[in-house]
């Protein structure tokens, strides 16, 4: 088993620990927001005072955290993990950060192995082993630790460092575009008379069949939980806006979205889930 610490006790932070440390890894946890390791710790994880500490002795460091800024200050702030990381290790970063955020911290930690592994799913996903791990970075490094991720979900090789990077934000940018394309639809057809149920129907006969089979309960409003804060999904936008920047490149349809969200965010439905937007466009 691998000494592995996890930096970053999210919701997701919290359910990849718990996880690995129910399948008999020693764990480590640290989190900015004291407080939040209490369950962890009483279940036999330990906890440390700074990022620094908590990679002592590591043999996999995990980042998921809220975006780069949180990144660079857990890895590179006052008493920051990066330095203490032993060069034999390898930090898999799975937060949504981007490509160019991973670049910094593979040169910046050279030669510690990196890993961009961001993930598809939730924390109901990573409970049941089933979530989708995108990774990118070397193929070896990938190959040895394939057992250790194949314990949260399917690990997906993807490319070079940056690729699974860039692919989480080109899924949360196509599902955010997705959400708020169907809530004006419903909006539309709302108004026009017709059942939301039969609407989804007649789309679930068609090309958007596996989509709406998956979001029928939160597009009808039946699932009001929250998986996936609609403010993170905005800031996932951003990052992609400001790589596709660098590539000269424009999202014109993610900035329309962008812009609904951003509506939403602004009658307060920023901490529900990004679902929530499509209730607000169709009221």
């Amino acid at each position: 088993m691998s000494a592995i610490t996890v930096l970053g006790l999210g919701a997701m932070g919290a359910a990849i620990a718990a996880k690995l440390r129910v399948e008999g890894h020693p764990v480590t946890v640290w989190n900015r927001t004291p407080g939040r390791d209490d369950e962890l710790v009483s279940a036999g994880a330990r906890r440390a005072e700074t990022p620094a500490e908590a990679v002592e002795d590591a043999e996999v460091v995990i980042t998921m955290l809220t975006d780069p800024p949180a990144l660079e200050q857990t890895l590179f702030g006052p008493d920051g993990a990066g330095p203490a990381i032993a060069p034999d290790a390898t930090l898999i970063e799975m937060s949504t950060v981007g490509p160019t955020a991973i670049g910094t911290v593979i040169d910046r930690l050279a030669p510690v192995d990196v890993l961009d592994a961001p993930v598809l799913g939730s924390v109901p996903s990573v409970e049941t082993g089933s979530l989708v791990i995108l990774v990118g970075g070397d193929r070896a490094v990938f190959d040895r630790h394939g057992s250790l991720l194949a314990v949260l979900g399917t690990a997906m090789y993807v490319g070079t460092s940056g690729s699974g990077a860039w692919l989480k934000l080109v899924s949360n940018a196509a599902s955010i575009a997705t959400l708020v394309a169907l809530g004006e639809l419903l909006a539309v057809t709302d108004r026009a008379g017709l059942e939301a149920a039969t609407v989804l129907d007649s789309l679930e006969a068609g090309p958007l069949a596996s989509l709406i089979a998956r979001w029928r309960p939160r597009l009808l409003g039946e699932d009001t939980s929250s998986n996936f804060r609609l403010a993170l999904a905005r800031k996932d936008l951003a990052i992609v806006f400001d790589e596709a920047e660098r590539l000269r490149a424009r999202l014109t349809v993610d900035e329309t979205a962008a812009a609904r969200c951003d509506e939403a965010i602004e009658v307060g439905l920023g901490d529900e889930d990004f679902g929530a937007v499509v209730g607000f466009l169709r009221r």
